[in-house]
């Protein structure tokens, strides 16, 4: 890819970054396509689907923690089971997640010392250009940084109801750049948004090559997704903050 690093970058013409921005001020939800040049996606799905070490990640007692590829291979069908069930207790009436993850650093210097793809996409979202343009979509101009992960979700994965929202924190914006191929909606693995009644008004189908924003706090979930998916759901996902 050539000069790959600024392929990396979310910016858009001025056009489309003020008809970007008022739909954010409107509904506080936006979806952009065709993100990245097409290389560029493939090139992500590549490194996604065939280089990657997933971890596992569960919520337990308000804090998340990840089991490694090694700790996920080494289980026996038992213990992942009593796990399952444990995990689908908690999701019952609380906050659970079950997806997998690669976690980005925070920092700078250790995006760049690992050197992943998926590092240089995080540290192009922090680019000065990037961050532009986050502030004039959500139109807060003390946007500072935006931090990462990849995630994956596999059959029988998903997020329970939250709204994001943490003291401290400085969320501004949730992003999800979506780098799954042919899904179907019936799949599950839906970006769902909930209205104050429970209902969901909006629900968002995992697809390729395009960045979703969500104004933060707001309520929202990733439906289950079934055991008859037959694909990952990839994406990046994070926060831009003050």
């Amino acid at each position: 890819m050539a000069n790959q690093d600024a392929a990396l970058r979310f910016t858009l013409p001025d056009d489309q970054r003020a008809a970007a921005a008022d739909s954010f001020a409107r509904s506080g939800v936006l979806r952009v396509p065709n993100l990245f040049a097409s290389d560029v996606a493939d090139a992500l799905y590549q490194h996604f689907d065939s280089e990657l070490e997933w971890s596992r990640t569960i919520s337990q007692a308000e804090t998340a923690f990840d089991l490694s590829p090694q700790a996920i291979a080494a289980m026996d069908f038992g213990t992942d089971q009593e796990l399952l069930t444990r995990i689908h207790k908690t999701a019952t009436d609380g906050f659970q997640f079950l997806f997998d993850s690669v976690i980005v650093s925070d920092v700078a210097a250790e995006r760049k010392a690992r050197g992943l793809l998926l590092d240089r996409v995080v540290e192009a979202l922090n680019h000065p250009d990037s961050l532009d343009t986050f502030r004039a979509i959500t139109g807060v101009p003390e946007i500072r940084v935006a931090d990462g992960q990849a995630t994956r979700y596999l059959p029988g994965h998903f997020l329970t109801s939250h709204d994001d929202g943490i003291d401290g924190e400085g969320r501004v914006a949730a992003y999800v750049i979506s780098l799954t191929k042919d899904w179907r909606p019936d799949w599950g693995g839906l970006l769902q948004f909930h209205s104050a009644s429970g209902d969901v008004p909006l629900a968002l189908k995992p697809c390729f090559n395009a960045i979703s924003m969500f104004r933060v706090p707001q309520e929202h979930s990733v439906s289950y997704v079934a055991p008859f998916a037959a694909a990952p759901r990839y994406s990046i996902t994070g926060w831009v903050r003050r």
